[in-house]
């Protein structure tokens, strides 16, 4: 290395000189170590999967308060053990909405978990009461998972409260939070229906460990609102769908959405009483049996999407978590609710059709090809019936609108009652 005590013009530069290090080389080294190193942590880092856990009653019973926040811990605990590979949080909140007494609808309790999951951007939520929870099909219930809405509640009213407690309410959770996982019902561990008197929990299978593993793969991805912050709903809501088609999929598929005709008794006589009158009124088979397939196709495309998108609005299905803003959840959500609701007017619009079918076999042949003013012989049967299918899908989505609200909600939103 070269001096500077006696400078010369004419000394010649040491050759090792460039390959010494100075403060600056050195500064920049540390600082890319210091960036991969970053990077390293970064991409080591497990994702977070957040459950908000939210006490919604009036608790004042020390002793009861100290068994919740047991559940709570042993609850985060089990998902560690189960799911290392996830960074998991219990984030406990009061918010004490409800009096202790008195039996509590588990709607209210899903609304309110739900508001709170979308305003705390939790993945999750589990509402916790010590009231009975109001069943609508069972003599009682000790849980109501919504994977729609990804929240569930659970009372601890039906429960001994002795030194078991907790293990008894922390099987249930797991039971619960199966539900929301997309998991159904198996004959050993978690998801086997709980027995209030054999309670205690159980690790998930490893099938079902490497469904819950996929499916807290999706959720661990970076929200769209998190992406973009201006957005256009056509857009927002279609990546949303096509972000987990197959997760939304299941979701509704799993809420056996052929069974809401069935379970909503005004909508369905509003549209057998619509029909009756009309199958015996030759203005119908006369029009129903000379529309032009392409215009039958498209009507009855259209009905069907037109007593949907009636009833969805009509019952403020999309008023789940309003005010929000973009939330992928919250679109997610709604998503679930819209394609349950549609596929059970398809399933309805198929049940009618069978049944004018069979209905119209029961008429005299000579009056009804009268009505439609047909050759004999040659009657338009299918073309008449899948016209009134369509016609009674327009009246089932007026009758839709006579039920109660929190019937429909119910039957969209519930899973189960456990």
């Amino acid at each position: 290395m070269t001096t500077t005590d006696q400078p010369s013009a004419s000394a010649t530069p040491d050759p090792t000189a460039r390959n010494a290090p100075n403060a600056d080389d050195n500064k920049t080294h540390d600082q890319s170590h210091e960036a991969d190193r970053h990077e390293a942590d970064r991409r080591e880092a497990k994702p977070d999967v957040v459950i908000g856990w939210v006490l919604a009653a009036d608790v004042r019973d020390a002793g009861l308060l100290e068994v919740y926040e047991q559940t709570r811990q042993r609850l985060q605990a089990l998902l560690r053990e189960q799911f290392p590979d996830f960074a998991w949080r219990l984030e406990p909140l009061e918010r004490r909405t409800f009096t202790t007494r008195g039996t509590l609808k588990p709607l209210d309790l899903l609304e309110l978990g739900v508001e709170e999951k979308l305003h705390r951007r939790w993945d999750f939520a589990l509402v916790v009461v010590p009231n009975e929870l109001a069943p609508r099909k069972r003599i009682f219930a000790m849980g109501v998972p919504s994977s729609a809405l990804e929240v569930a509640v659970l009372s601890s009213a039906r429960m001994e409260h002795d030194a078991a407690l907790s293990e008894r309410l922390t099987a249930l959770a797991l039971h619960l939070l199966g539900h929301l996982f997309g998991l159904e019902h198996t004959g050993a561990g978690p998801m086997t229906p709980p027995d209030i008197e054999g309670l205690e929990p159980t690790p998930f299978s490893a099938d079902q460990q490497s469904l819950v593993h996929n499916r807290l793969d999706d959720i661990a991805d970076p929200r769209l609102e998190e992406l973009h912050t201006r957005w256009n709903a056509p857009i927002f809501y279609w990546r949303s769908f096509w972000n987990d088609p197959k997760s939304i999929a299941k979701s509704v598929w799993n809420y056996g959405p052929w069974r809401i005709p069935l379970y909503l008794g005004r909508m369905t006589a509003a549209v057998i009483a619509s029909l009756l009158v009309l199958l015996l009124t030759a203005e119908t088979w006369e029009a129903g049996s000379n529309v032009a397939t392409p215009d039958l196709v498209f009507g009855v495309t259209l009905s069907i999407i037109i007593a949907t998108l009636f009833v969805f609005f009509g019952q403020h299905l999309d008023q789940v978590g309003r005010g929000r803003g973009w939330s992928e959840q919250l679109a997610r959500s709604r998503i679930v609710i819209l394609g349950t609701l549609l596929i059970g007017m398809v399933f309805l619009w198929v049940v009618l059709f069978v049944l004018l079918l069979l209905v119209s076999f029961a008429l005299p042949t000579e009056v009804t090809t009268g009505w439609a003013g047909a050759v004999p012989g040659e009657l338009p049967r299918l073309r008449y019936v899948s016209f009134m299918s369509s016609i009674g899908i327009l009246a089932a989505a007026l009758g839709g609108n006579l039920e109660e609200e929190d019937t429909i909600k119910a039957e969209l939103f519930f899973d189960e009652e456990t």
